[in-house]
């Protein structure tokens, strides 16, 4: 009987313990990218850390991917919040690729680079992740949402 007692006990507790936790900690959400809605690009492939990234604080972007055109002196990885309806909202970076330890001319693309979260971004916004040319055109992009 007194076994009993202590288990039960013990599973309450563990229980209530549970419970206690704020469900936000236990939903970890990634953000997925796909491709960007302005047409057929070649996707990225992106990784944030912290992720979903945290207004306010800065955010480590992982980018890469084969970008067959090439990626000549000049190009820019840009990185932009949008709202819900694709507006942009705020620049958060833009980023010289062939000075941030990218050999250039080539087609492979590995950037990782750290931008500050503007801190009044909405709960719920995108976010793309675009490479432009050294002519100010779009050769690839990839576009996740943040949900808050």
């Amino acid at each position: 009987m007194k076994q009993h007692l202590i288990f039960v006990v013990i599973l309450l507790v563990t229980l209530s313990m549970v419970n206690a936790i704020p469900y936000y900690q236990l939903d970890k959400r990634a953000t997925t990218f796909g491709p960007c809605p302005e047409g057929s690009l070649p996707i990225l492939t992106v990784t944030l850390q912290p992720d979903p990234p945290v207004p306010g604080q800065d955010c480590t972007v992982a980018v890469t991917g084969t970008i067959d055109s090439g990626i000549n002196p000049g190009a820019t990885l840009v990185v932009s919040a949008h709202d819900g309806a694709s507006k942009v909202i705020s620049t958060l970076a833009a980023v010289d690729i062939c000075s941030s330890g990218v050999t250039c001319p080539t087609t492979s693309l590995s950037v990782t680079t750290t931008i500050p979260i503007d801190a009044s971004l909405p709960a719920t916004y995108s976010i793309s992740i675009a490479i432009m040319d050294e002519n100010k055109a779009f050769v690839s992009c990839s576009y996740g949402t943040i949900t808050g």
